[in-house]
């Protein structure tokens, strides 16, 4: 009796909204970002005792990542932020969630895991490694041998993979809001789960009971447990995520409000300066662009990796985005 009504339970709950889906995976997204920036400080600060911390940042953060998500998965069948949304992960198959009980059965529990956490880690590593062949193929530096025709192909490749997951995930999104898909995303579709709305479970201690024992008097019913120590961790930990989320948005507004900024002074030109020379390189334009919030003409390979990485025009440090980029098209 108590399985099936565990089964009923987690079958009635309300399907959630797409605005909690997406909030759910924005927040998934920016705990390892946040917690990188505070590595690279701490490495900066003592890089003779944590210098490695910065260079294998991305295996700790696996660790870490995993077992936090571990953890989630076990005890309440979510993501870190699907329970921060108050949402648990369901079988779609009602005769699989009647036999798991309250919990997800081993075999989705593991597989949810490897998706949180193993998938995500191969993609960033093999997300670098083509970043780096386009930046070769943009500065010209891959010629015509067999590895760099292969690398040139893995390029369009992903470029494609990565607009057709894309592509797939708006689709499943849509289809999720107009009801004929059950599960939001993707990765819950191979598993063959969907999101419901968690229900309420009100603990046996709580901090409220625990401030009304002290203002009556009753010291000895002040009792302060380790699962109200463990709840308040979890809270301080999944409202900090939600902070921290909430200054990176704020953050990148900055390179966005072009418009709020003065308009730059013309770039003045020295009289010895060779015509047509990118400041970067220092050779001749190949492929010109422009960043219009300084007005200086770059090759388009030299400005976007510079300003992808600073976030700034190169040479009078206003901000810019690579989209802010425009292509020259002078003839010869």
């Amino acid at each position: 009796m108590a399985v099936y009504a565990a089964h009923l339970t987690r079958t009635l709950q309300g399907t959630p909204s797409v605005f909690q889906v997406v909030a759910q995976e924005a927040l998934g997204g920016t705990v390892k970002p946040a917690l990188r920036k505070l590595v690279e400080y701490v490495a900066a600060v003592y890089p003779n005792k944590c210098g490695w911390c910065e260079r294998w940042y991305d295996e700790l953060y696996l660790l870490l990542d995993c077992t936090l998500q571990y953890h989630y998965l076990k005890h309440y069948a979510a993501s870190f932020s699907e329970c921060f949304y108050g949402l648990f992960r369901v079988p779609i198959s009602p005769s699989t969630e009647f036999s798991s009980g309250p919990r997800l059965p081993q075999n989705l529990e593991r597989g949810s895991l490897a998706l949180l956490v193993l998938v995500p880690y191969i993609r960033e590593k093999v997300e670098k490694i083509v970043d780096k062949w386009r930046e070769d193929l943009e500065d010209g530096r891959l010629g015509k041998s067999r590895a760099d025709g292969a690398r040139r192909a893995a390029v369009r490749v992903w470029s494609a993979v990565h607009f057709a997951s894309a592509a797939g995930r708006l689709a499943l999104l849509a289809r999720y809001v107009s009801g004929r898909a059950r599960a939001p995303t993707p990765a819950l579709l191979l598993l063959g789960l969907a999101l419901r709305d968690a229900p309420a479970d009100p603990p046996d201690d709580t901090w409220a009971d625990f401030s009304r024992a002290l203002s009556a008097g009753h010291f000895a019913g002040a009792v302060v447990t380790f699962p109200m120590l463990w709840r308040a961790c979890s809270a301080l930990a999944q409202h900090g995520a939600f902070a921290v989320q909430l200054l990176r948005w704020w953050d990148a507004r900055r390179p966005l409000a072009l418009s709020h900024l003065p308009v730059p002074p013309p770039p003045q030109r020295a009289e010895a300066a060779a015509p047509n020379v990118c400041p970067l390189c220092r050779q001749r334009w190949r492929v010109p662009a422009v960043l219009p919030v300084s007005g200086y003409v770059f090759c388009y390979a030299c400005a976007r990796r510079h300003v992808r990485a600073a976030g700034a025009c190169p040479v009078t440090r206003a901000p810019a985005a690579p989209a802010d980029l425009r292509r020259l098209y002078v003839a010869a």
